[in-house]
């Protein structure tokens, strides 16, 4: 037995070696994943592991990638900033000529090292190839930009080679679908349309690099790229808006918009062109969920900043250009996906830039009428998408601006009877189309309801000679009770009480002290025949169920 135990701890020393030599493994391939597709493996060097040793094995692989990737990193951080402050020394002294001799003789010099290592050292040979792109494009931006004495006067050369050196890195990035040095093209890209300081060359190269950045997501399913392009792009317009402050200009919003917001829109349509590459059961929802907020929230604060600078009286032509692409663009969504929430948010986003566009055709508070009806639009489109969240979303807005109606714009006919009307046939839509929105529960259906209950009562009240208004309820409640009648639906004569309710109590509280003593007896007689009738029917109704 004493000899089994030995064998059996033995046989699990060697076991957890065994395992600590593969967790290592695991640990340098990761780190060395996107090097470059076609090089080869870093070799794992033959250490001796022990379980006896006093260094733990994750302070051992700490220690290790701090000193093989991390020193490497600061080193070529060190490398370029010595280089970088080498030639501004050599420019500040008169000797431009001379720092970009030198700025591209040490460019060459990494590139040729990063050759050199590329079999021994892989991870440190990507570093100094990372180097010697980044020197190569600073020692070329430096022939025009950002001196006084520029070597090459001619601004329009120094732009062309950036563009070369752009491509370049394009194509490498391609060629060895590397994320990372498709995220430096990138970087190189914003810096150029920056230093260009030209409204359309700028934010053409910007709407470039957006185009590009999608089809390598197209491509290469590049996650993290599409959110670092949406940031710099988005800030390299922010920059153009405020006069492009990095080169040295005043922070301030320009007087004239030059048509930018045409770039604007390629912009956020670019990204939004990205829910088109969504696969089905597609395991990536979180990331087109990040990206269609992200980019629907940057857009919409630079939309806004450009609207009430420059377009602050003729706005409804842009909002309505807005409300008919992002309608379109869902309806596109539906057909290619069974996805809702794509297609759910452009409509949203639509339909909110077309309540813009009403505003500015007709204002306050003549709006709310058009809202109204738009609400049972939104409706009807829900039941179309079958979507659930557009009848959630827009049940939440409907009361929202209804409130707002009430507290804010006073009293119009035409929008009192039309929120009341648009709330009783959105309740009755719902409930015919219960099945096809798979809603479970009845809560929104009911707060519809109850919203065209209250606003029922509401318009009749301000739309009607003040001698009539009980009269008119109880007009209402009768209307209730034929429809519970006809399509056997409780609801509505539960309305229907409510209203016989509100009506009598209104009667006896304001009617009887101020009407004339015709009108009273009116109100009194047609209030009792409507109570009457409708307690014989629930007398009928349950002598039948008994």
């Amino acid at each position: 037995m004493a000899e089994l135990e030995i064998d059996s701890a033995g046989i699990e020393r060697r076991l957890r070696e065994i395992e600590l030599r593969l967790s290592r493994m695991e640990s340098i391939l990761e780190n060395s994943y996107e090097v470059s597709k076609g090089s080869e493996p870093i070799p794992v060097s033959n250490v001796p592991l022990s379980a006896s040793e006093n260094i733990s094995d994750d302070e051992k692989g700490f220690e290790s990638r701090l000193g093989r990737y991390g020193l490497a990193s600061m080193g070529n951080i060190v490398l370029f900033f010595g280089i970088a402050f080498l030639v501004q020394y050599l420019m500040n002294n008169g000797q431009s000529l001379l720092s970009s001799i030198l700025g591209y003789s040490a460019s060459v010099m990494i590139f040729l090292l990063a050759k050199y290592l590329k079999k021994s050292n892989v991870s440190l040979a990507f570093m100094f190839k990372i180097n010697g792109q980044v020197t190569l494009f600073f020692i070329t931006m430096r022939l025009h930009f950002f001196t006084q004495s520029p070597l090459v006067q001619e601004k329009y050369l120094v732009l062309l080679l950036l563009i070369m050196i752009i491509g370049y890195q394009v194509y490498w990035a391609i060629r060895n679908e590397s994320q990372s040095l498709s995220v430096i093209s990138v970087l190189f890209a914003i810096v150029t349309a920056i230093v260009t300081d030209s409204t359309h060359l700028m934010l053409l190269i910007v709407t470039i690099t957006a185009a590009v950045s999608v089809y390598y997501y197209y491509s290469f399913k590049w996650k993290q790229l599409v959110f670092i392009t949406i940031c710099l792009s988005y800030t390299a317009f922010f920059l153009w808006l405020f006069g492009n402050p990095m080169l040295g200009h005043k922070m301030e919003m320009l007087s004239d918009h030059h048509f930018g917001i045409i770039y604007l829109f390629l912009l956020g349509g670019c990204f939004s062109s990205l829910l088109l590459f969504r696969q089905k059961e597609s395991a990536s929802d979180g990331f087109f969920i990040g990206v269609t907020f992200t980019n629907g929230l940057i857009f919409t604060i630079l939309l806004a900043l450009t609207v009430l600078k420059y377009f602050k009286n003729d706005y409804v032509s842009l909002f309505t250009v807005i409300a008919v692409a992002c309608l379109l663009f869902s309806i596109l969504l539906y057909k290619r996906s069974d996805w809702n929430f794509a297609s759910a948010y452009y409509s949203l986003y639509g339909f909110m830039a077309m309540s813009i566009a009403f505003y500015g055709l007709i204002g306050f508070p003549e709006i709310y009428f058009l809202l109204s009806v738009q609400s049972l639009v939104v409706v009807s489109m829900a039941l179309w998408f079958r979507n659930r969240l557009i009848v959630v979303m827009n049940s939440l807005l409907f009361l929202f601006i209804l409130l707002a109606y009430i507290m804010s714009a006073g009293s119009v006919n035409s929008a009192n009877f039309s929120f009341a009307l648009v709330a009783i046939i959105s309740a009755r839509i719902i409930n015919w189309q219960t099945s096809r929105l798979k809603l479970e529960t009845h809560i929104i259906r009911n707060l519809y309801l109850i919203e065209g209950f209250v606003m029922m009562m509401y318009a009749l009240y301000h739309s009607m000679p003040k001698q009539y208004i009980t009269l008119s309820w109880v007009m209402a409640a009768l209307v209730y009770f034929l429809l519970s009648i006809l399509l056997k639906n409780v609801k509505y004569r539960y309305m229907a009480l409510g209203t016989v309710i509100c009506a009598a109590v209104y009667l006896f509280l304001i009617d009887l002290a101020r009407i004339e003593i015709i009108y009273r007896v009116m109100a009194l007689l047609f209030l009792a025949a409507i109570s009457i009738g409708i307690s014989m029917y629930y007398s009928s109704h349950l002598k039948k169920e008994s």
